[in-house]
């Protein structure tokens, strides 16, 4: 696979040609056994606190002719300083950064069909992410038993999952709490009704029933999810039906 950059849907925007590659860091990086992450974006490692990085690419590559040479620059440069693109490369395929360009040079070499490029792409929140949202879907057909989910986060660092709870049931109060999470939970008693729609956004801190925010009858704290194993409770007060609960999030990874 060759360094790739792609759009937020994950469709190809523009190949490098072959030669041209990520040097060096930051694809690997030693880590504690467990890293510490803030909500800022900042994380400890053994090696340094990490908020950003400098992903570099660098190499030679060819050309039929001058003017396709000429081309092609002028495409790399201009895929480069797009917004909004996600870096793929060669180390890691099936997984991102998201960038934006510092800085581009290039240089022919001798000749005008040979040419040698540097790219800084800027990386403002320092991690790397999986390339598709994973889900986890379970039916809480019994209230308060603990379950581990089975698309569990085997990603490096804590991510903050969409949470959607689908009502079975005219019920009065949900609980749902992670172990995993020093045992963090979050109540909702706004009353819910057979197909109501609780949705619990963990990182941008919203909630909303049926698609209007409703975070006046929430309380406790929004849930993250841990690297390795989490253990979910779902607590029902009322007729728990066919409840359906889903975890969403994209794993990342230092």
């Amino acid at each position: 696979m060759s360094v790739i950059l792609k759009d937020i849907s994950n469709v190809t925007k523009y190949t490098f040609p072959g030669g041209i590659d990520v040097k060096g860091e930051p694809w690997g990086q030693r880590l504690d056994s467990e890293p510490q992450s803030y909500a800022h974006g900042d994380i400890v490692t053994a090696d340094e606190k990490v908020s950003s990085r400098i992903v570099y690419i660098h190499g030679r590559f060819g050309e039929a002719s001058s003017a396709a040479m000429l081309t092609e620059l002028k495409s790399m440069k201009k895929a480069c300083y797009t917004s909004g693109y996600r870096l793929y490369a060669t180390q890691n395929p099936n997984e991102y950064y998201n960038v934006k360009c510092l800085g581009f040079e290039s240089e022919f070499l001798g000749q005008l069909t040979r040419a040698e490029v540097s790219i800084d792409f800027f990386v403002a929140d320092g991690f790397r992410y999986y390339k598709d949202v994973t889900t986890d879907t379970k039916n809480p057909v019994v209230s308060g038993t603990p379950y581990a989910l089975t698309n569990d986060n085997d990603g490096d660092i804590e991510v903050s999952p969409i949470i959607s709870y689908t009502a079975g049931g005219t019920q009065t109060n949900v609980k749902i709490a992670n172990a995993g999470d020093a045992a963090k939970y979050f109540e909702y008693a706004g009353g819910l009704v057979d197909t109501d729609v609780l949705e619990v956004d963990c990182l941008e801190g919203t909630v909303e029933k049926n698609g209007s925010s409703d975070i006046a009858n929430w309380s406790g704290s929004f849930i993250n999810l841990v690297s390795g194993v989490n253990t979910i409770t779902c607590e029902i007060t009322g007729t728990a039906g066919t409840s359906i609960l889903s975890f969403e999030f994209r794993k990342r990874y230092l």
